[in-house]
């Protein structure tokens, strides 16, 4: 009942903010997409991600026009990925983890050193299997407009660590999803869910002893604050989903069908040059900011990932196998 009421609040709090920037919009009957995603507005992809939207709405012939709503501003991921779902013009960027609640196969996608470059992001998306996938999706109310890469994860934790043995210890904040609580299984750690937006506090207040994600989310979410050491697991080649209403797909005109096609399609590789742009950069401001970056035999992980497939029995028998598979072509 909690998250029925709290759908229909978001709903419409995003309807009324949609209406009144409809009024203002000089191209009548131009659909605006709200986009939420995780990142704050310090992070380099706010950046890019207003020059995608940009680049869609100038191909779209102003058919569509956009707002950016950092740090999950309108809501959580996971309610603002359900009002998509039922038919709201928001968009959200999501890893595989949360696609899962729809398709439970996807998870197999963010599966532990699974994937191994950041090319092998666009090639399983643009796979037979990834296809499949993304058909099952839309009937299930979700429209990917594009799967791509920003970034490796590592994990970074308040106190000094060598081992899985040593990580066995600690709390490790992920999302709330299977997916995530799988990782850390794979690290050795122990599950505490927060939302992102929480993960400051937690680790500030030792709700959570540690967190992971790539370098320049570490830096712009400042987490290297209460945390002073980095260990490069670099568990997963990390990607991310932008999907939007399959129903609000639908109804767009040819032209910003097209735009969404075009630029979605082609931003996988793009999206590679830009975060291994900015990589090296962000590892310097860490280590400036006095975090110790500890290199650690990933045997350990390796061998604990080759259990994940048994984890997840709703999976359909093979699948992860048929993603190796695709990777490998």
């Amino acid at each position: 009942m909690k998250k029925i009421i709290l759908l229909l609040v978001l709903s419409t709090a995003v309807l009324f903010t949609a209406w009144a920037s409809g009024q203002q919009d000089a191209g009548q009957g131009a659909v605006n997409l709200k986009f939420n995603f995780v990142k704050s507005s310090s992070d380099p992809e706010y950046k890019w991600y207003d020059a995608y939207f940009k680049e869609i709405s100038e191909k779209s012939g102003g058919t569509i026009t956009y707002d950016l709503y950092p740090s999950e501003a309108i809501g959580p991921t996971p309610d603002v990925l359900e009002m998509a779902s039922q038919g709201e013009p928001v968009v959200v960027d999501c890893d595989l983890s949360y696609l899962a609640n729809y398709v439970p196969d996807f998870a197999a996608g963010m599966a532990p050193y699974l994937i191994q470059t950041p090319d092998q992001i666009e090639k399983f998306w643009k796979s037979d299997v990834g296809q499949r996938l993304s058909a099952q999706l839309e009937e299930k109310g979700l429209h990917i407009i594009d799967l791509h890469y920003f970034g490796t994860r590592n994990l970074i934790v308040n106190t000094e660590v060598h081992s899985r043995a040593d990580i066995g210890k600690l709390k490790i904040r992920c999302a709330p999803t299977k997916g995530w609580n799988e990782v850390v299984r794979v690290l050795g750690g122990n599950a505490t869910n927060t939302a992102w937006s929480e993960v400051y506090q937690a680790l500030s207040q030792g709700v959570a002893d540690g967190a992971e994600s790539p370098y320049a989310l570490l830096y712009s979410a400042k987490l290297y604050e209460p945390c002073k050491y980095i260990i490069k697991t670099e568990h997963l080649v990390a990607s991310t989903a932008i999907v939007m209403s399959a129903e609000v797909y639908k109804n767009l005109p040819q032209q910003a069908k097209d735009a969404l096609d075009t630029v979605g399609s082609a931003y996988p590789k793009k999206a590679i040059e830009l975060a291994l742009g900015v990589e090296q950069d962000y590892i310097n401001k860490l280590l400036d900011a006095g975090v110790k970056i500890i290199d650690i035999d990933k045997t350990e992980f390796i061998q604990a990932a080759q259990d994940t497939p048994k984890q997840f029995p709703e999976w359909t028998p093979g699948i992860y196998e048929e993603i190796k598979a695709a990777l490998a072509k």
